[in-house]
Order: C-alpha cells, then sequence, then structure tokens
C-alpha cells in the first residue's frame, strides 16, 4: 500500500515538471513568434520626400502588410500631431500638411502599440521657404509723337542753303498721289534707325513703328 502511494506521488511530480516545462517552452514559442512579427512591421528605408514650404511625405517598407501612423511636432520630445494610415499595406506613404515653412519637424512612426525612431532619436526634416513671386511688369504702351517733337529746330545761322527735312510717310510726291509702304518695305529696315521708317523716334525701326504706320493710314 505504501509503494503504491510513492508511485502515485512520482507520477504526479513528473506530470507537473513536464507541464511546467510544456509552458516555458510554449511561452518562448509565443515571445518568438510576437518577436518575428514585431521585425517584420519595423519600417525599412524611412526618408523624406516632396518637402515644400507646408507639407512633407514621409515614405517607408514593411515586410507585412500594417497599418502605419506619423506622430511628429516641433521639438524633438513632443510629438502632438498625428497622421494615420487607413489600410493594411507594406508600401507606406503619408504626407504631412500644413506645415510651417522654415521650421525643423521631428517625427517617428508607431504601428500598434509599438514605436520607432532613428536609432533612439526621432526622424527630422526641415521645410522650406515660402517662394515669392515677382508682379508682372507693367504694360508699355506706345504713344504716338506729338507735334512738339516732329518740329525741326533751325539752326541759329542760316545759310541761303536750306537742307530739307527727311521725307516723312505719306508726304505727298505730287499733288495727286501720295507714298504708300508695305510690311515689306519696313521689315527690309528692321533694326536701322531710317528716319523715314522710325515713326515712333525710339531710335530702331521695328513692328512698332508697322503697327503705328497702320493706325495713321488706316
Amino acid at each position: 500500500m505504501k509503494n503504491k502511494k510513492t508511485i502515485i506521488v512520482i507520477v504526479v511530480l513528473v506530470l507537473a515538471v513536464g507541464l511546467v516545462v510544456g509552458l516555458v517552452l510554449g511561452m518562448d514559442k509565443v515571445k518568438n513568434l510576437f518577436g518575428q512579427a514585431a521585425g517584420q512591421q519595423q519600417p525599412q528605408g524611412v526618408r523624406v520626400t516632396s518637402v515644400t514650404a507646408n507639407s512633407a511625405t514621409i515614405v517607408w517598407q514593411t515586410a507585412i502588410p500594417v497599418i502605419g501612423q506619423i506622430e511628429y511636432g516641433t521639438t524633438p520630445g513632443s510629438f502632438l500631431l498625428r497622421s494615420a494610415e487607413t489600410n493594411q499595406i507594406a508600401n507606406h506613404n503619408l504626407t504631412l500638411s500644413p506645415l510651417l515653412p522654415e521650421t525643423i519637424y521631428y517625427f517617428r512612426i508607431r504601428v500598434g502599440d509599438q514605436v520607432y525612431d532613428d536609432n533612439g532619436a526621432p526622424y527630422s526634416f526641415t521645410t522650406k521657404a515660402v517662394v515669392e513671386t515677382a508682379p508682372a511688369p507693367p504694360l508699355q504702351q506706345n504713344i504716338a509723337p506729338s507735334d512738339e517733337e516732329n518740329i525741326v529746330p533751325e539752326p541759329d545761322n542760316a545759310s541761303s542753303e536750306i537742307t530739307p527735312a527727311p521725307t516723312a510717310i505719306n508726304q505727298t510726291t505730287s499733288e495727286d498721289e501720295e507714298t504708300e509702304y508695305t510690311l515689306g518695305d519696313f521689315v527690309e529696315r528692321f533694326g536701322t534707325s531710317d528716319p523715314e521708317f522710325d515713326l515712333n523716334k525710339d531710335g530702331v525701326v521695328n513692328s512698332q513703328d508697322w503697327s503705328l504706320y497702320q493706325q495713321q493710314n488706316p
């Protein structure tokens, strides 16, 4: 009878030891599984792209599809702002906006309860300055020369020989006909200072003189 009790106690002890060993091994397997999952969801190739004065895009990859979240702010220890994904994906792309121009931003990546940074320090980037667009220059108006500008001054010491003034366009060559010019006539003199074709008196014959000629000779 005594031997029978001893055998029962030994069997119970063996079962208890086996149960403890099984629990320990099971916990190790569970830890390994969790460790593998954590490694597969760890961000890889984190980089910042498309940085402007008020936005930036964070790109990274994971071995398995997960939902990622960017926690960010303007100081290394404060991540009050959030931008999260809505679907499980492996190639991640999150745009942070609106941001302040010329400002350093710090961020980290969260997947579930796990937080990832740059080897113990937050990732960071600096936004660009605002680009100011220069105002368009005012339109230049072509103003026809006044009558005063066409007056040729007389020399102080007038002589008996008088040099005739340059012939103006449309000056009558006879009593019944006037000189007419075409675009080709002006084109032949483009770039010159021919006073007969430089109607706006700017020192060079160009398309503005042709336009002025058309206005004066409808």
